[in-house]
């Protein structure tokens, strides 16, 4: 099955998400067949990106908790089986898709599709499709039952603990007025129009590189892109680097982003308190409790 990658918006609004990760789902084909990342892909940032988890950073928030969850399970004398720890390496960046398909080599291979998640990321999967099967004591000690909570609220408290609320929506919100603004500045509609002339010489015609990675030829469920598909992906990532489209795009956002920051500073320093508590929380749990 030939998964759909996100259109740049909604990765955009995903990598936003400060209490629980999101991302593309292994589909169980993953591991050997995963592409980490190009070092310009894993170079790109933006200045939210200090007010953000990043998919690392949420992978490590769900390690500390389930750390967390395991030591009270053992007290309960039962085991917990966590997550693995997250490596990097093995992660996506914050900003991979962002821009559409950037990356030659998961153009020829998946054309605008999903790539599949690492093997690190299927044995996360595997171990959450293993607690659907826990045995109903071991349920109610990790769950809870009408009589108390369970390992995983518990867990869930200590994290967020002295943790100020944080208004997700609203931080979804400027990430998307920064990136709806950016494609309308001036170099970046220059920079689409360029691109849109370098496809057309290759006889494809699209006007920005949304319309291409939405192409309705490219939806429905079948094994791998198609040649033309993935044709037209390797052209489109030519595309981008001739017309200069993800560094004029970046910077763009760039700006955007910058301006709403200083517009909005008491949002932006709440954002910024939540994103430090979170991470010194998981980084005082991984001193006591890690591996």
């Amino acid at each position: 099955m030939n998964g759909r990658r996100p259109a740049p918006a909604a990765g955009a609004l995903c990598v936003a998400l400060v209490l629980a990760a999101c991302g593309v789902p292994d589909d169980g084909d993953g591991g050997d067949r995963y592409l980490p990342a190009e070092e310009p892909v894993r170079s790109l940032t933006l200045p939210f990106d200090a007010y953000t988890l990043s998919p690392f950073e949420m992978r490590t928030l769900d390690y500390a908790e389930d750390l967390l969850v395991r030591d009270c399970m053992r007290g309960n004398g039962m085991d917990w089986r966590i997550v693995p720890a997250p490596e990097e390496e093995g992660t996506d960046p914050p900003h991979r898709g962002r821009y559409g398909v950037v990356e030659t080599r998961v153009a020829e291979r998946f054309g605008y599709g999903a790539t599949p998640g690492s093997a690190d990321e299927g044995l996360v999967e595997e171990v959450r499709q293993d607690r659907l099967t826990l045995l109903a004591t071991e349920h109610r000690a990790a769950y809870g039952a009408e009589d108390g909570a369970g390992c995983v609220e518990e867990a869930e408290a200590e994290v967020t603990e002295g943790v100020p609320d944080l208004d997700t929506d609203l931080l979804n919100s400027y990430i998307h007025a920064g990136f709806e603004a950016s494609q309308a500045a001036p170099e970046v509609v220059g920079a689409f129009a360029a691109w849109s002339a370098c496809m057309a010489d290759r006889d494809l015609e699209y006007a920005t590189p949304t319309e291409a990675s939405a192409d309705a030829r490219w939806n429905g469920e079948r094994d791998g892109p198609t040649a033309e598909e993935a044709a037209t992906a390797v052209a489109d990532v030519a595309c981008k680097e001739e017309a200069s489209v993800v560094g004029t795009w970046r910077d763009a956002e760039a700006r955007a982003q910058e301006e709403l920051i200083e517009a909005n500073p008491a949002d932006f320093a709440l954002f910024a308190q939540v994103r430090h508590a979170r991470l010194e929380t998981a980084r005082t749990v991984l001193e006591r409790l890690g591996t």
